[in-house]
């Protein structure tokens, strides 16, 4: 029996896989490589996987961080199936099964500038068609948008959004005049339009946020709302332009990979620039860990 975990930053999922892939049972705790008492990943492994005595063990993400168990070294983009498990690491543990950890992926723009994923290479290469092309965007504090071309992982860059939002809201001016963060969807599509048309202005118009207020053009509980569709208006438009620059085509539909609450959000600004979403399934992770386990001969 296979398990197979999602070890993220602040919170990990596990799935214990049968002989043919199914999931027969499942886990999750908030122990997060942050959240590990002592950095006892050890512990926390057979916490959560001794009871299903496994054979083989996989894991994808910030696990393999420097902050994480141990790192494992990115693979170089466009990365496939074959470069993640040539990348894997392997960690012993306590329960005598051998953890392979899962390595991230890593690219250099054009100008020099480095740009890294860790985890979010296994949720796309889950979905990732075997023939053909699919941008994606998986949106959270730190954006990722990516390319898959023929079951690779083409290109992708990263967006900082969502920690944008959460230090502008709750570190800055512009945070005194919000309250609470109900989703306002007036004040997030008026956002969303002013995002999306800033282009190199986004600097000066993040302000707005602050002078609609000041002028009664926005009210305090729709200030967050305003504040989001700003940045997410503006992050669609560059990934877009980006996208485009790339290809030499611009994209016509963008999957989703993420939480209820914020792909809604993302549908809403993607929809609202012209192009289909489309929300990819949710086990797109252990969809890959399997096929990743089954490839490095685990099961």
């Amino acid at each position: 029996m296979l398990v197979a975990l999602d070890w993220g930053t602040s919170s990990l999922r596990a799935w214990l896989l049968d002989a043919d892939g199914a999931v027969r049972d499942e886990a999750a705790a908030p122990l997060g490589i942050l959240k590990v008492p002592g950095g006892d990943f050890d512990a926390v492994f057979r916490q959560v996987a001794e009871r299903w005595l496994p054979t083989a063990a996989i894991a994808s993400g910030m696990i393999g961080s420097r902050q994480g168990w141990a790192e494992a070294p990115y693979a170089r983009c466009p990365a496939d199936e074959a470069a993640l498990v040539a990348g894997l690491i392997e960690v012993p543990t306590s329960l005598g099964v051998t953890l392979r950890i899962v390595p991230g992926v890593s690219r250099v723009d054009a100008d020099g500038i480095p740009d890294v994923m860790r985890g979010e290479e296994v949720q796309i290469l889950g979905d990732a068609p075997a023939a053909g092309r699919r941008l994606y965007v998986l949106p959270g504090t730190h954006s990722k948008w990516a390319l898959a071309e023929d079951g690779k992982i083409a290109w992708f860059a990263t967006s900082m959004t969502g920690e944008a939002f959460a230090v502008l809201a709750e570190h800055s001016i512009l945070g005194r005049l919000m309250d609470g963060r109900a989703y306002d969807q007036p004040a997030f599509r008026r956002g969303l339009t002013v995002g999306a048309s800033a282009g190199g202005g986004l600097l000066r118009r993040l302000f707005s946020a602050r002078t609609l207020g000041l002028f009664g053009e926005l009210e305090p509980k729709a200030a967050g709302s305003y504040l989001s569709g700003l940045l997410i208006g503006a992050e669609v438009a560059d990934a877009r332009a980006t996208v485009a620059a790339a290809t030499g085509a611009a994209p016509e539909e963008v999957t989703i990979v993420g939480g209820a609450e914020l792909s809604a959000r993302y549908a809403e600004a993607i929809e609202a620039a012209g192009l289909r979403s489309r929300i990819a399934p949710a086990d797109t992770t252990v969809k890959a860990l399997w096929r990743l386990a089954k490839h490095a001969e685990l099961v």
